[in-house]
């Protein structure tokens, strides 16, 4: 499997389904269906939300959860502010959480409302974090997820980025020392393609 030519980095990828297949399904999770067009307008609400936090390009972004659709509507949406989707492994102790947010750098963290309590004891560790937003669930102090995001403008918000712009940041499993970032561009991922199955 190759991607089509106009897809050169991940945000051209909501981008191109949008305008070739808007009213088919790209996501079902639960009892939620994305069509392609609904996944672009919310990656751009996303987008835009984190350019009003002061997220600037290649800024890193966290997100602690299991996987959901709402993972992708993030990945797409900071691809297309030309900004890194950091997953934290959910498995992690708090410790070793907070390292990983920590050592990327993260400016906003995404959490899912299994995984509260992992930060509610490190926030006050967490020392690059400026905002905590609500996956799924409700918290006192954190915004919702689809409350930030659906206040955002879903007009696209004219960011580029390229083949060699860093699109995602993975951390080994520091099984002799602690977790090492690894950064991987859209050309990296693009490659992966062809040995992708369905």
């Amino acid at each position: 499997m190759t991607a089509p030519a106009a897809i050169a980095t991940v945000a051209d990828m909501s981008r191109y389904w949008a305008r070739q297949q808007p009213d088919h399904t790209a996501l079902v999770f639960e009892d939620r269906e994305t069509t392609y067009a609904e996944l672009d307008r919310r990656a751009h609400r996303v987008a835009n939300g984190l350019i009003a936090e002061g997220c600037q390009p290649e800024s890193r972004i966290a997100i602690l959860d299991k996987n959901s659709d709402r993972f992708f509507e993030v990945l797409f949406g900071a691809a297309h502010a030309n900004q890194v989707v950091v997953a934290v492994n959910w498995r992690l102790a708090p410790p070793e959480v907070a390292y990983v947010v920590n050592d990327a750098q993260a400016e906003v963290l995404f959490v899912g409302e299994e995984f509260f309590p992992v930060i509610e004891r490190i926030k006050d560790q967490l020392t690059t974090v400026r905002k905590v937003i609500a996956v799924s669930g409700s918290h006192p102090e954190w915004e919702s997820y689809e409350a930030w995001r659906d206040r955002q403008a879903e007009t696209g918000p004219g960011v580029s980025s390229g083949p060699d712009d860093v699109a995602i940041q993975m951390y080994t499993s520091g099984t002799t020392g602690h977790p090492k970032g690894v950064q991987l561009t859209n050309a990296n991922l693009f490659s992966l393609l062809p040995n992708a199955t369905r």
